[in-house]
């Protein structure tokens, strides 16, 4: 049994036991792990309010080899994120990534650029305008997705390579991508301002912006159909849901 230090950011908690909890965390060059935290529901716990969702902290804690729940002994907050509690739209957006990072990263597998990615959309969930969190979500994903060697063509068809950014199409998450009217069959049409938007934000040549609610509903079942279709874990979007609308399925 070896002891580890390293950053994470706190995916998840839940009671376990009288006085105990059971965490999730993101380390910065593990990916996700469980952890039992002995002791961490008492008065006087050295871990207090540590190990909220999405903080930021540097762990200390006992990894067993070949076991899939480790020991935490020691937690230190390096960052909170507090103004996402000011805002239910900024938690709810925060709620988002981590989600997202649960099923991006497998067990036990390098993920530092993954972690430093989530830092970074993190911070934008805590301090971009609310009308630009949804663009600045779809930018981490679509980064993330890329770091998990995922990434969907999003400006041009799959199958005959045309620039897609002015036009209606559709978004077939089995092919890849999206296709052009002459080639797509079935999958979701995403109307032109929402294949502008993801084309752009995959090539970099459009920053983060307000999005209409069509834009909004369009963008997010895509990316849920995407990651049901390749069984990265949970979708995103399940406290988002609850603020704005499913696109309808066509």
């Amino acid at each position: 049994m070896a002891i580890e230090r390293e950053e994470a950011i706190v995916l998840s908690r839940t009671r376990f036991g009288e006085t105990s909890l059971l965490a999730t965390l993101f380390t910065k060059n593990r990916g996700p792990l469980r952890f039992v935290v002995k002791g961490a529901r008492r008065p006087r716990s050295r871990f207090g309010g540590r190990l909220e969702p999405t903080h930021h902290i540097l762990a200390v804690y006992y990894r067993k080899e070949g076991r899939d729940l480790h020991l935490l002994s020691d937690a230190d907050l390096l960052t909170s994120f507090s103004g996402l509690r000011g805002s239910l739209l900024r938690l709810a957006h925060a709620y988002a990534i981590i989600d997202a990072l649960v099923g991006l990263k497998r067990e036990e597998t390098p993920a530092e650029n993954l972690f430093r990615l989530a830092l970074h959309a993190l911070a934008a969930a805590e301090t971009e305008p609310e009308t630009a969190l949804e663009a600045a979500l779809w930018s981490f994903l679509l980064a993330a997705l890329t770091d998990a060697g995922y990434r969907p063509e999003l400006a041009r068809c799959v199958r005959c390579g045309r620039d897609l950014r002015r036009s209606s199409a559709r978004f077939d998450p089995r092919a890849g991508g999206v296709a052009c009217a002459g080639h797509g069959e079935g999958g979701l049409l995403l109307s032109p301002g929402t294949i502008g938007i993801l084309g752009g934000l995959a090539t970099g040549t459009v920053r983060e912006a307000p999005l209409s609610g069509r834009e909004i509903a369009e963008g997010r079942e895509a990316f849920r159909r995407f990651f049901e279709e390749h069984g990265l874990g949970r979708t995103p979007f399940r406290a988002l849901d609850l603020l704005a609308p499913r696109a309808r399925k066509g």
